[in-house]
């Protein structure tokens, strides 16, 4: 790799300096073989010895996006441990080691990051591929598993937390569903519906493109000098900010007025993961045909209603304007897994689905509840 004096320094991914006060946040790349593949997995946590220690989290990501999304701050930045003004951040301070979950199909932070940055990785220096047939079954049926497998035996614990964005939260109703008995002992999801809105049908052309583009990025010569470097980083950051916030597209995924531009930036700069083909007519069957559709539906709802007998707990996030996770969605996923808790369903006002997450008021409406009823269920067992 060719050396620009101050620009990777600058610019690169990999967290360098030594834990800070007051919170005194590390962090740490692990990977998981899984079959033929590997898994990227980022640990957060605190080293203050003076700290009481929560437990495991693990954060899933939405479609599209990888875990980083997770670590953007308040003002729309990423990736820094100096703070607790991410999500990510704020659950380490509090002291529960928080495991980033880069599902396979996040082809750009494992091209960004992992093959330039992690030479214990078995993608180092290598161009990473997502076969074409990666789909949502080997999401729930491989990656989960071994994920849920891996955090506890690093953590040394027999339970965990599941924290799910959108999709993030659809996989862990599948993984559920299937089994029953597992160390998932809380599960918040935000913004999941059980089953996505006909209107993201409409995007999956668009998502096509941009992940075009994005393979367009990742193959760039100069790709693997900076990530800076790259033709889309360049044109996202030469967008003026009318443009970012307020066009066609942005008032489908979120409420303009509650996102910052510079959230936006990052958004499109480093969290949109391109969407494997199998995955994309995964949910266009899945939205075409209907929810109900869908092969042994009513066996799987069963499934789900037996949850209500477990020991599990649930919290359920939704925004009142989100047209991808509406509402009544999230309300019947609800209704299903556990119906009888008054407090287990948090509407978040003027938010979208994309701002539900990273939006002006997430601190404020997501984080911080979700901090403290993860704090209160871990004091609670």
């Amino acid at each position: 790799m060719i050396a620009i004096p101050g620009w990777k320094r600058k610019h690169r991914l990999i967290d360098q300096k030594s834990p800070s006060g007051p919170y005194f946040l590390a962090g740490e790349d692990l990977f998981l073989r899984v079959g033929n593949r590997e898994i990227f997995i980022k640990h957060i946590f605190s080293v203050d010895k003076n700290r009481t220690r929560c437990g495991p989290v693990i954060m899933a990501p939405g479609i599209c996006a990888n875990a980083n999304i997770f670590r953007m701050d308040d003002q729309g930045g990423h990736l820094s441990l100096e703070h607790n003004r991410s999500f990510a951040n704020l659950l380490a301070a509090e002291g529960f080691d928080v495991y980033l979950y880069h599902p396979g199909y996040c082809d750009r932070v494992n091209n960004r990051y992992v093959s330039r940055n992690c030479p214990q990785s078995i993608y180092y220096q290598k161009r990473y591929r997502v076969k074409p047939e990666f789909s949502y079954g080997d999401i729930v049926n491989e990656e989960m598993p071994a994920l849920i497998d891996f955090v506890c035996r690093h953590s040394r614990s027999k339970t965990l937390s599941w924290v799910g964005y959108s999709l993030g939260g659809m996989i862990a109703y599948s993984y559920l569903a299937k089994n029953p008995a597992n160390p998932i002992k809380n599960l918040i999801t935000i913004g999941s519906p059980m089953a996505l809105n006909q209107i993201f049908f409409r995007f999956i052309p668009f998502i096509n493109f941009t992940s075009r583009i994005l393979g367009v990025e990742e193959d760039a010569v100069l790709g693997n000098l900076s990530q800076n470097m790259v033709p889309l980083t360049r044109t996202i950051r030469a967008l003026p900010n009318w443009f970012v916030r307020f066009n066609l597209i942005t008032p489908y995924l979120c409420n303009p007025l509650n996102i910052r531009n510079s959230t936006m930036r990052t958004l499109l700069g480093h969290i949109v993961e391109p969407m494997p083909k199998e995955l994309q007519r995964f949910f266009s069957r899945f939205i075409q045909r209907g929810y109900s559709s869908q092969e042994k539906i009513t066996a799987y709802l069963n499934q789900l209603r037996h949850l209500r007998k477990t020991r599990k707990n649930f919290l359920f996030f939704y925004a009142t304007g989100d047209l991808i996770a509406t509402p009544e969605s999230v309300f019947l996923a609800r209704e299903v897994i556990s119906p009888y808790d008054p407090l287990n369903l948090v509407g978040v006002p003027s938010a979208g689905h994309v701002d539900l997450i990273v939006g002006k008021n997430a601190c404020e409406k997501v984080w911080q509840p979700s901090a403290e009823w993860l704090l209160e269920k871990n004091k609670n067992d």
